[in-house]
């Protein structure tokens, strides 16, 4: 029906209304009502064109519904279509199973397939994107080669050309994304400002509006990652809870928890978990915050872990700090601690190098360094002492002291001693108190046992050897001078007691004892020498004189040892003296023999001369 419509055709089943309405189509089953509508359709069959030069250039093309104003318009051989509204798929040519719905949607599509494309200009510009899913005022306007994304929102994925694999779920949802892909943007004005970013994950409003170029980020709550700065493109976070990395322009961090990390420039590989967790941190890096407020106040420390509610509460600059449980280190603004426990540490300011283990320990610590304390309450209510150790319930009682130890349950100082601290002081066992500087306790009324598990004195020594003390008194030698002298020696009885014992001297070693007169190598003096020397003495050489026993007595081992030198050397000049003896009556015996040689000569002499 109307002027030349269906002028050319001999197919069977065709409905043309309008002028020149499927002028020359030659196949079934069509519905062409508009002007021109299919005026090029030749053996294309089980199509719907409805309007003003819908589907105009279509020829072989089948089951499309083109419904609008040059809706399908160069539509040839694409099939399956479905183009609703004025110049919906217009410029599509073979792209097969598309839906467009609305105005100008999805009008510069040429090849792209399996999209589906509703609201007005939707898709405007895809040619050769497939499977995209367009919902909403210019959702995908600017789309071109992109496939497998899904746009709904007004204005979502504006700005998108080649991007894949994209979720944009709200109004301006990664409106500025161009060829970023496999992101997923839920939520008004979500990654807005993403470009080229990849495999981001954005869940609420505005969150990650100013990444740019960003990838691999996961930010949930409203404003989350929002970027302050413009044109931020930081990687690998994840942020969860509103407002969450609020400002951070840089990798690697985990904010989870209300404003977590709110204030987080540069600072990275931060992991901030609580409501207000690290708050105030601006350059801090590798820290750790577990807890409400824990970290509030760091700025720029670095390398600290705290968990708990409000712990590390007031750290700002300082590093190594480990602080666990509720309101540990609040006020700490040192470096190098390490509080665990319910308020250990609390009162910690400018104190590093702290160890406190348990509820309350350290509690009175406030400018104290390197100290260790292990216990509930270990440590007095107030005290700034350095180097001590605490270990046990209460300990350090009273203590305020430097480079003491106190280990046991409510060991310390008793509060009389407290006027003059004590410093390097011991007290072990529970209960134990110490008094005075540089001093050793062990228990309180306690007796103590080396080597037995059951003590019945105050000390119970037990070497686990018969006939061995069990005792060594490493400085204390034969060569130690004697300081003080006595004529009864002590020795334990059959049970271990202390009792009265007999003399008995001994040696440690072979060179003590007088043997070394007789080797070879020993200089005997001559008695000219020991003459003189007595003569100026008045002593044998290596005697003490009367007046050196009288100021420091004598050693009896020493002086037994000595006096036998002596008689071996007086052993010595007799054998001596004995040999030059007997080398004389050797001569003497000579010397008379020939004196009797000389007298019987003489006499048989004499006799000749008186003949």
């Amino acid at each position: 029906m109307g002027l030349d419509a269906g002028l050319y055709s001999d197919g069977f089943s065709n409905v043309f209304i309008g002028r020149s309405a499927g002028r020359s189509t030659t196949n079934s089953n069509n519905v062409f009502i508009g002007d021109q509508a299919g005026y090029f359709n030749t053996t294309g069959s089980n199509n719907l064109f409805l309007g003003q030069s819908a589907g105009f250039n279509n020829t072989i093309g089948n089951n499309n519904a083109f419904v609008g104003h040059e809706a399908g318009y160069a539509n040839t051989t694409g099939t399956s279509n479905t183009f609703v509204g004025q110049a919906a798929g217009r410029f599509n040519l073979t792209g097969a199973r598309n839906l467009f719905l609305g105005s100008e949607a999805g009008a510069y599509n040429e090849s792209g397939g399996q999209n589906t494309f509703v609201g007005a200009i939707a898709g405007r510009f895809n040619s050769t994107g497939l499977n995209n899913v367009f919902v909403g005022h210019t959702s995908g306007y600017s789309n071109r080669t992109g496939s497998y994304n899904t746009f709904v929102g007004v204005n979502t994925g504006f700005n998108n050309t080649t991007g894949t694999a994209n979720t944009f779920v709200g109004d301006e949802v990664g409106n500025s994304n161009t060829t970023g892909r496999n992101n997923a943007y839920f939520g008004h004005s979500a990654g807005v400002g993403n470009r080229t970013g990849f495999s981001n994950t954005f869940l609420g409003e505005a969150a990650g509006s100013a990444n740019e170029g960003g990838s691999v980020n996961v930010f949930i709550g409203s404003k989350s990652g929002y970027g302050a700065a413009d044109r931020v493109s930081s990687s690998f976070n994840v942020f969860v809870g509103d407002s969450t990395g609020y400002n951070s322009s840089v990798n690697g961090n985990v904010f989870i928890g209300s404003k977590s990390g709110f204030a987080n420039t540069t600072g990275v590989s931060n992991a901030f978990l609580g409501q207000l967790a690290g708050y105030d941190n601006t350059t801090g890096n590798q820290n750790t915050f577990i807890g409400a407020q824990s970290g509030y106040g760091n700025t720029t420390g670095t390398n600290n872990v705290f968990v708990g509610s409000s712990a590390g509460y007031s750290n700002q600059s300082n590093k190594y700090n480990t602080f666990l449980g509720d309101q540990s280190g609040y006020n700490s603004v040192a470096d190098s601690n390490t509080f665990v426990g319910y308020r250990s540490g609390y009162s910690t300011t400018t104190g590093q190098g702290n160890t406190f283990f348990g509820i309350l320990s350290g509690r009175g610590n406030t400018t104290g360094n390197h100290n260790t304390f292990v216990g509930n309450k270990a440590g007095p209510t107030t005290s700034n002492g350095d180097d001590n150790v605490y270990i046990g319930y209460s300990s350090g009682l009273h203590d305020q002291g430097s480079r003491n130890t106190f280990l046991g349950f409510q060991t310390g100082v008793a509060p009389a001693d407290n006027a003059q601290p004590i410093t390097n002081a011991t007290a072990v066992g529970s209960g134990a108190i110490v008094a005075i500087s540089d001093a050793v306790v062990l228990g309180n009324g306690a007796n103590v046992g080396i080597g037995t598990s059951a003590p019945t004195t105050r000390l119970h020594i037990s070497s686990g050897r018969a006939n061995e003390s069990g005792v060594k008194l490493a400085d204390l030698t034969a060569s130690s001078p004697v300081t003080l002298s006595s004529d009864t020696f002590l020795t334990v009885d059959e049970q271990g007691n202390v009792v009265k014992g007999r003399y008995r001297l001994s040696i440690n070693n072979v060179n003590e004892w007088s043997d070394k007169v007789f080797a070879n190598t020993y200089q005997l003096r001559s008695l000219a020498e020991v003459g003189e020397y007595i003569k100026q003495k008045g002593h044998l050489p290596g005697i003490p004189s009367a007046e050196q026993v009288v100021s420091e007595g004598v050693d009896l081992v020493r002086m037994n040892a000595k006096l036998l030198e002596k008689i071996e050397e007086l052993t010595l000049y007799l054998i001596d003296l004995k040999t030059a003896d007997q080398l004389k009556d050797m001569q003497i015996n000579k010397q008379n023999q020939r004196i009797h040689k000389l007298e019987t000569q003489l006499q048989k002499l004499s006799k000749h001369n008186f003949h």
